[in-house]
């Protein structure tokens, strides 16, 4: 049995366990968010990509499939870094017992559930690091479960994991500083850096800070750092080894996960991230209170810094108490710069972000400001805040009320979010704090601070909520099982290897904000093939070559189908065209121009050179070196007039165009401006507005007019940037007859694959009569070296086509064609963890074996 020290030592971290949970739960009740209520966190990203990986996460346990290169990743691609980087949670399991239609749900739960955990280690290491079991410990748990930055970052929902973990890093490092044994620090550093390595990577460098704050904390106030050092060289030494061999241990997702991720848009880098400027001013001083940002903010704001008001105040009088030595408030002083520099210097900061510069969501890091705040705040507590001279009494408070306004007056202007109303709350719990602080008895102050930290962490959780477009829970779980059903006629999950082109959403109106849901990840969502895709692990060279071709991509993360066409259509291996009906069943319809996944061709289409971001040039020589013809299968259309009115009312599109022009080709006519000088949401076609499914104003997509016959009279009116059409936008049509034929000639020779994911290979095979001793099989598969190519049983070398394709060369007659993918760096990442773990098991033994025998 336990006795009652060992008892309490679990209670208390429960307590704070307890406390959180019940918080949260009721932050998420008022909002009205589900289980709670009929609203949902499909907001942000949690509704555009992490909804939808959870939702293939589930349907992968659940049907035992698992893909490490996945077809419904746009074209396809290397599923390891997505997997790594949003879906390594243990707390993700949970998700497996909610039916798909309510995962939004089970997200929610999971969340709370994160929260939760988060105040149970936090407690459990100010127990474990300061030695003792008293019931406070829980507030300051709490503190950290529900702090600034899971207040405003709750909904990415990967990042929460790396709060759970670090404080048992920290008292793993602990423990091996104090004992030798390594064992808590290596597998919790490895669990870190495994469950979320983004996060776990900075966790890393904190580590290092923490360290050397502990080593000028630990050394004897006569002795020289250095020397220091030197006299513990055998305790610097293995705390560096299991650093590095967890660190190794982990590269059997790390590498994989490094190689793809080389292949996003942030493996470039700009030089001018990296100088050294100052992020912000005074302005962050706001962040010491409640209410420093919502929803709005999410993108662009100071650092989170809030902890609770009795965190803020107790730091404070960590620097004025008697108790606590002038040598530990240096060292103190010296880890809260350095942490401040590493998100107010640029240079820093870029480092921190695994040198890239953060996209939204700025100072992730943030949250180790906050650890180490409690921390201090939890030292001050035990050096008996009451125990401060009258003058400081009042002067903590007085100082902290006056950072609050400083950073209130720094935000004027620029913060609209910051009223005075929000201001005036900061400061009625500071006024509230410190009388519970300085002027209680233990009991009743203890008793009081609960309340006043619940309610405190409780409203500044909904004010962060504020201006959220919640989505529609009860709406969702309808139209999913409706569109879920609808698409069950074209999800192939494992089978013929074909593409489907989704042309409407039923799910969007369960969304509620004006961007809306754009289908970007539609094919994990409901386990089907597709173009679109959106996600921080986006292979650049695929959304280059799609972007090409005329397809729409918004910035780096993501391609939408929208600027589909025919030729497209032919090229990507479209199959079907599917429109889904909220009340009853979808339109299924081939796509005539479908000809496989690909098709026998010549050196001539092999060679060719795609040309950025002109979608109709690129598609004319396309077609012409599949079949030459001596007329142009994209006619321009003369423009017969173009009268242009100026709007000077108007901020960025002030020339309205009115264009009349002649159709010179029977067929779909098309609009490319290759500068995105166009605002597409004013484009009129005979009067009748004819905007894309998104907003694409200022970009580039290829945009469909409608079909007309040779010779037809065609009005359009659009906006632009400039007072002239220029020789940068390309209005054509595509000759409907002329291009039958190509097609027509190609499905003779279409290459019709199936394809097989088995454990860690994916395979696909197919065969193809080669009967005009044509050189080359295009591929409608991203190129990738990872491929191993075998035709008739040989293996052959691929080459890039079109940008990003693939062409694996044939002979003659018929050809046996099999592309099995192995995941770059996974074999290599495998066996050096395995040596890094039987490294540190070997120096662990002998570690024991020298205690043994002395």
């Amino acid at each position: 049995m336990l006795n009652s020290r060992d008892a309490r030592r679990w209670q208390v971290p429960l307590t704070a366990s307890i406390m959180a949970l019940a918080v949260s739960s009721v932050v998420f009740w008022l909002a009205g968010i589900t289980p709670f209520g009929t609203h949902n966190l499909l907001i942000s990203d949690m509704g555009g990509q992490y909804l939808s990986f959870f939702t293939a996460y589930r349907h992968a346990f659940l049907t035992h499939n698992f893909q490490l290169y996945s077809f419904s990743q746009s074209l396809g691609g290397n599923a390891i870094p997505t997997v790594a980087y949003y879906l390594m949670s243990p707390f993700n399991l949970l998700i497996i017992a909610f039916p798909a239609a309510q995962i939004p749900t089970g997200l929610t739960i999971i969340i709370i559930v994160k929260i939760a955990a988060i105040a149970f280690t936090m407690t459990w290491f100010l127990q474990r690091h300061f030695q003792t079991n008293t019931w406070a410990t829980a507030l300051f748990g709490l503190a950290f479960s529900m702090s600034g930055f899971v207040a405003l970052n709750y909904f990415t929902i990967m990042w929460l994991d790396a709060l759970i973990w670090l404080p048992l890093v920290i008292l793993g490092l602990d423990h091996l500083m104090a004992t030798g044994h390594p064992a808590q620090f290596f597998w919790w550093l490895w669990v870190s850096i495994v469950t979320d390595y983004y996060l776990g990577y900075m966790t890393c460098l904190f580590v290092i800070y923490y360290f050397v704050y502990q080593l000028f904390e630990s050394k004897a106030p006569t002795t020289r750092f250095w020397a220091s050092v030197r006299q513990r060289r055998q305790m610097v030494t293995r705390v560096v080894v299991t650093a590095v061999l967890s660190g190794l241990s982990t590269l059997f997702l790390l590498i994989p996960t490094g190689l793809g991720m080389l292949q996003t848009a942030k493996s470039s880098e700009k030089l001018s991230n990296y100088l050294p400027l100052p992020q912000f001013s005074l302005d962050f001083l706001s962040q010491l209170g409640l209410g420093a940002n919502n929803f709005t903010t999410r993108l662009q704001h100071a650092p989170t810094l809030f902890s609770t008001t009795l965190v803020a105040l107790l730091v404070i009088a960590f620097f004025t108490l008697p108790k606590i030595n002038k040598l530990q408030k240096k060292h103190a002083a010296w880890l809260l710069v350095a942490l401040f520099l590493s998100m107010e210097i640029k240079t820093f900061n870029t480092m921190w972000h695994m040198f890239q510069r953060p996209a939204g969501f700025p100072y992730r890091q943030a949250f180790f400001v906050s650890f180490v705040l409690i921390m201090l705040a939890f030292q001050a507590w035990q050096a008996h805040p009451r125990d401060l001279s009258t003058r400081w009494r009042f002067g903590v408070p007085g100082i902290l009320a006056s950072l609050l306004v400083i950073g209130w007056l720094s935000n004027l202007g620029a913060a609209k979010h910051l009223s005075l109303t929000t201001l005036a709350l900061s400061l009625a719990y500071v006024a509230v704090t410190a009388i519970i602080l300085f002027m209680t008895t233990r009991k009743l102050r203890q008793l009081l601070l609960t309340g006043v930290i619940a309610t405190e962490l409780g409203g500044n959780f909904l004010i962060s909520m504020r201006h959220s477009p919640f989505g529609n829970q009860t709406a969702y779980q309808t139209l999913y099982q409706a569109e879920d059903r609808q698409m069950a006629a074209v999800n192939d999950p494992d089978g013929q290897l074909y593409r489907v082109e989704n042309e409407n959403t039923l799910i969007n109106q369960a969304y509620n904000y004006n961007t809306k849901y754009r289908n970007y990840n539609d094919p994990m969502l409901f386990n089907f093939h597709d173009t679109n895709y959106y996600s921080s692990t986006f292979d650049n060279q695929t959304r280059l070559t799609l972007k090409s071709l005329g397809l729409y991509s918004k910035n780096v993360r993501r391609v939408s189908s929208e600027g589909m066409n025919a030729v497209s259509e032919m090229l990507l291996g479209i199959k079907y065209s599917v429109h889904l009906n909220a009340n009853g069943s979808a339109k299924t319809t081939t796509v005539a121009s479908h000809v496989g996944m690909g098709f026998l061709t010549n050196d001539t289409f092999a060679k060719l050179k795609m040309q950025a971001n002109s979608a109709l040039v690129n598609q004319e020589k396309i077609l012409q070196a599949i079949q030459p013809s001596a007329t142009p299968y994209f006619a321009k259309a003369t423009i017969a007039k173009d009268a242009v009115t100026y709007e000077s009312s108007a901020k960025t599109y002030r020339y309205l165009h009115h264009v009349t022009l002649k159709v010179n080709a029977s067929g779909h006519l098309y609009y490319d401006d290759t500068h995105g000088t166009t605002k597409y949401s004013t484009f009129r076609v005979n009067g009748q507005l004819v905007t894309p499914k998104v907003n694409a104003d200022g970009h580039i997509v290829l945009r469909d007019l409608g079909t007309f016959k040779r010779g037809q009279t065609v009005t359009l009116t659009f906006k632009t940037t400039k007072p002239t059409l220029s020789v940068h936008q390309h209005l054509a049509s595509l000759n409907a007859t002329k291009f039958k034929q190509v097609y027509q000639g190609l499905q003779a020779n279409e290459f019709v694959p199936h394809y097989q994911a088995n454990g860690v290979k994916t395979t696909v095979t197919g065969t193809v009569n080669n009967r005009n001793h044509a050189k080359w099989l295009y591929v409608a598969i991203p190129y990738e070296k990872a491929w191993t190519v075998t035709v008739n049983g040989q293996r052959v070398t691929t080459k890039k086509v079109l940008g990003g394709l693939t062409a694996i060369p044939v002979t003659t007659g018929q050809n046996k064609v099999k592309l099995s993918y192995d995941v770059p760096g996974l074999t290599t990442g495998i066996i050096i963890s395995g040596m890094s773990l039987l490294g540190f098991a070997g120096i662990n033994w002998r570690r024991k074996r020298r205690r043994q025998t002395k």
